[in-house]
C-alpha cells in the first residue's frame, strides 16, 4: 500500500479529509482511539491481508508508526 492510499485509509477511519492527515501526526492529536484501532486492524487485513498485532498497535504514537505495522516503511 503506497503512502497516498495509506493516508486515505487513515483519513477514512478518522472521518476527516485526507489533507488533514500526515505521517508525522501524533495519533492522540488527531483523535485516534480504540474504535479507530479496531477499524484499522480490519481495514488493513481486508486491504492488504496483513494481520495487525493489537499489542503492537497499542504502542504506536504516530501515523508513520501505523504504516510501519503494515510491513511497509514510512
Amino acid at each position: 500500500m503506497d503512502e497516498k492510499a495509506f493516508l486515505e485509509l487513515v483519513a477514512e477511519i478518522l472521518e476527516v479529509d485526507v489533507a488533514d492527515v500526515n505521517l508525522t501526526d501524533e495519533l492522540e492529536e488527531i483523535g485516534w482511539d480504540s474504535l479507530a484501532n479496531i477499524s484499522f486492524i480490519a481495514e488493513i487485513d481486508d486491504a492488504i491481508g496483513v494481520e495487525i498485532n493489537a499489542d503492537e498497535l497499542a504502542k504506536v504514537k504516530t501515523v508513520a508508526d501505523l504504516k510501519g505495522l503494515t510491513g511497509a516503511s514510512a
